[in-house]
């Protein structure tokens, strides 16, 4: 069962990815602007921001199996819509079309996303941040071999062969998970603080901070994927190299990810993990620029340095703030419910989509 999360994860950061190296050059030849690519890629989590919380608010009705199969087999669905796109004329029609698909395909990744928090909440109490440092380690290698995925299949097989190979993979993974994925009752569980609704939650001053915990972490984690080819362009480097530095901050993230998990579980040290990884990240940010009141000049040591400690401290700054949230609605009289627990993740989906 991880591993059919730990793939739903996976896949859904895939879509999401995958298009960077080939996309905007195709749309260029359509006939769209940058402005116009800019908003089919921002639009993947603005929808997020918006889906998140309603799915996690209504999920103890549909049943967070039903919406995780559901929205695997939609998001493949629309993937593989995706790869025809490149069959429709120029202009407004490919423009409208990619948007639409695009809006689709989050709506999918929201259902995944969301309803895998709650599954491993069901399902291992016990060790509930351990088991999201695992989702988070596929999560991480989603985004970082996503554009390796996709420009590899491109180069293959032309623009529709990524999207149907990533369609049909979670189409597949769908099928296995209507067997191998438990079904909670949630229908049957004890309701007793229904009438706390999301904006009882939203009242806790503790969930606020971990939202700006999760933005402040994914600002972050995402801030260099538009500037640091840029930012290095006086180096010459070469695409593979820069897709190099990327993979050090991804990497370590995505490898660190269960150990933060594993130290929550055994020492219950939320806080000081919070801490340790904002620091990490300020220090990152500050060495990457490098800011005005370190003396020295920029270098490509300094800089991948930098990565590296951007990856180790964001998994630092995200893992403990689900396990924190979990802990602080159940101080307030919260029951151990899918309500609750969609709730929650749909706060804390929308939040990372925010950042």
């Amino acid at each position: 069962m991880i591993g059919l999360l730990a793939l739903g994860n996976l896949c859904s950061t895939t879509a999401f990815s995958c298009i960077a190296p080939f996309y905007p050059d195709e749309a260029k030849l359509k006939g769209l602007d940058i402005t116009e690519i800019g908003i089919i890629f921002g639009a993947f989590d603005l929808v997020m921001i918006v889906t998140s919380p309603l799915f996690g608010k209504y999920m103890h009705i549909f049943g967070a199996k039903k919406m995780f199969s559901l929205g695997q087999f939609f998001a493949g669905i629309t993937s593989i819509a995706f790869g025809f796109l490149d069959l429709l004329p120029n202009d407004s029609a490919f423009f409208w079309a990619s948007l639409l698909v695009r809006c689709a395909q989050a709506i999918g990744d929201t259902a995944i996303v969301t309803s895998a928090l709650v599954i491993c909440a069901k399902s291992f109490p016990g060790q509930m941040s351990f088991i999201v440092g695992i989702m988070e380690t596929f999560v991480g290698l989603g985004y970082t071999i996503g554009p390796f995925f996709g420009g590899v299949f491109y180069e293959i097989g032309g623009f529709k062969l990524p999207f149907i190979v990533l369609g049909f993979i979670l189409i597949f993974a769908t099928i296995a998970g209507l067997f191998l994925i438990n079904d909670f009752n949630e229908k049957d569980e004890k309701n007793e603080n229904d009438e706390k609704q999301m904006r009882d939650i939203l009242k806790i001053p503790v969930i606020w901070i971990m939202i700006f915990a999760v933005i402040l972490c994914a600002t972050s984690f995402t801030f260099v994927d538009p500037t640091l080819s840029d930012h290095l362009s006086e180096f010459h480097l070469s695409t593979t190299f820069i897709g190099l530095l990327f993979l050090i901050c991804g990497g370590l993230y995505s490898v660190t990810a269960p150990i933060w998990g594993i130290l929550i579980d055994r020492w219950k040290c939320c806080n000081a993990l919070l801490i340790f990884g904002a620091i990490l990240t300020m220090i990152s940010m500050l060495m990457i620029g490098p800011t005005p009141i370190i003396k020295y000049e920029k270098n490509l040591f300094i800089v991948g340095t930098a990565l590296a400690i951007l990856g180790i401290g964001s998994g630092a700054l995200y893992i403990p703030t689900f396990q924190n949230c979990l802990d602080a609605v159940q101080k307030q009289g919260f029951d151990d419910s899918s309500r609750t627990y969609g709730a929650v993740s749909g706060i804390f989906q929308s939040a990372f989509a925010l950042g």
